[in-house]
C-alpha cells in the first residue's frame, strides 16, 4: 500500500480534541503526543498508566486535558514482541492519533469516537494528508487496521497488541479502505489549511484565520 494511494482514497486525517485545548493548539501550531505533554509537565508517572478518565497537566502556565483510555483493557489483549500492558501504554502515548476520512468526515470509527464524548462540546480537526506530510517532511505516518486503544475479544480470542501494531505503508497488509487509524511518533505541525469544528461534519473553519480574527 503506497502512501499516494492511500491519500487518494482517504485524502483527510481527523483528530477530536477537548475545546479547552483549542487555544495551545492554535499557539503552538502543534499536535503533539501526550507522551510529550506528559514529560513537559513533568509527569513522567503518567507515561505507562492508563487513564481511566480525563487527566489534566500544566505544561508552563497552560492547562491541557489528557482525554480518557477508559476503553483500553488489558484482558482484552494478546501482547506480542515482549511488550506489557504498561510498555503498550506508552506506545500509545507517544503517538498523535487521526481518524483517515473523506471530505464528508472521518471513517465510521472517528464517527462513534466523537459521538462518545459529544455531550463534552469536543473540537474536530481536519487535515489534508497531503498537506500534513508537506508540513512534515521527516514524519513517516504509520499505520493500524484496528481501533488499537479499544481490544476486544472475539469468539474467545484475544487482540494482538505489540511490534505491529502500527507499521510503515511498505508493511501494510491492506488496502486503503481498511485503515483505521494513521499515527506519527512526534509532534506535528499543523499545515496552512487546517480546520475545526464542532463536529464531523462541519462546518468547518480555518484554524489560523478563526485565530487571527479572535
Amino acid at each position: 500500500m503506497l502512501t499516494h494511494t492511500y491519500q487518494t482514497t482517504r485524502p483527510f486525517l481527523y483528530h477530536l480534541t477537548d475545546r479547552a485545548n483549542l487555544a495551545h493548539i492554535r499557539e503552538t501550531n502543534e499536535l503533539c503526543p501526550a507522551a510529550f505533554l506528559m514529560e513537559a509537565a513533568g509527569r513522567f508517572e503518567l507515561l505507562q498508566h492508563r487513564r481511566r478518565c480525563h487527566e489534566q497537566v500544566m505544561v508552563g502556565k497552560t492547562v491541557i486535558l489528557l482525554r480518557d483510555q477508559a476503553p483500553l483493557h488489558k484482558g482484552n489483549i494478546s501482547f506480542e514482541d515482549g511488550y506489557t500492558f504498561d510498555s503498550f501504554v506508552e506506545s500509545l502515548n507517544r503517538r498523535v492519533f487521526f481518524w483517515p476520512g473523506t471530505v464528508r468526515g472521518p471513517i465510521s470509527y472517528g464517527i462513534r469516537h466523537f459521538e462518545r464524548y459529544q455531550k463534552e462540546r469536543p473540537i474536530v480537526l481536519r487535515l489534508l494528508m497531503q498537506s500534513v506530510l508537506g508540513s512534515n517532511p521527516t514524519s513517516q505516518p504509520l499505520y493500524c487496521k484496528y481501533n488499537s486503544g479499544s481490544p476486544r475479544c472475539s469468539y474467545g480470542s484475544k487482540s494482538a497488541r505489540g511490534a505491529n501494531t502500527f507499521v510503515p505503508a511498505g508493511d501494510f497488509a491492506g488496502t486503503p479502505s481498511t485503515v483505521v487509524e494513521v499515527t506519527f511518533q512526534e509532534p506535528i505541525t499543523l499545515p496552512a489549511d487546517a480546520e475545526y469544528a464542532g463536529r464531523p461534519s462541519g462546518p468547518w473553519r480555518s484554524l489560523r484565520t478563526a485565530a487571527k480574527r479572535e
